[in-house]
């Protein structure tokens, strides 16, 4: 399992602006650090915006839309959710501070209206529009 110290966690955080964290869980599940932040949408739902590397090592954007029945300590999803690539960019390098550079223009109106243009995958290859989220 991987190590990281509440001081690291704190200096990322610092840094990442409009409310992004560090993605603790996928960091100690994936050895990779991720950002993360999450819109609620109702009582109920919320979208989960997650800034990451993709396989060629450019920086994207995936979202995914959690139901979450009130009084439970999970959420669920379903579907492959959505993934928009913000940098074709192909980093030598898997940065943190190349994430956290974008989370100066990723505020809520911004990452909403990525949300709104982008299309969802189906899960078997195929790209169809979100009617949901």
């Amino acid at each position: 399992m991987a190590n990281i110290t509440n001081e690291l966690i704190n200096d990322i955080n610092n840094k990442c602006k409009n409310n992004w964290k560090l993605d603790i869980s996928y960091y100690i599940f994936h050895k990779e650090k991720t950002l993360i932040k999450r819109i609620k949408l109702d009582e109920q739902n919320y979208l989960e915006f997650a800034l990451r590397y993709n396989r060629k090592n450019q920086v994207s954007l995936h979202i995914s839309k959690f139901y979450q029945e009130k009084g439970d300590n999970y959420a669920s999803t379903s579907g492959m959710g959505k993934i928009e690539i913000l940098d074709i960019t192909q980093f030598k390098r898997k940065n943190i501070n190349n994430l956290i550079s974008f989370t100066n223009d990723l505020d809520d109106e911004k990452l909403l209206e990525i949300n709104e243009k982008e299309k969802t995958a189906n899960g078997y290859g195929l790209i169809m529009k979100s009617e949901d989220f």
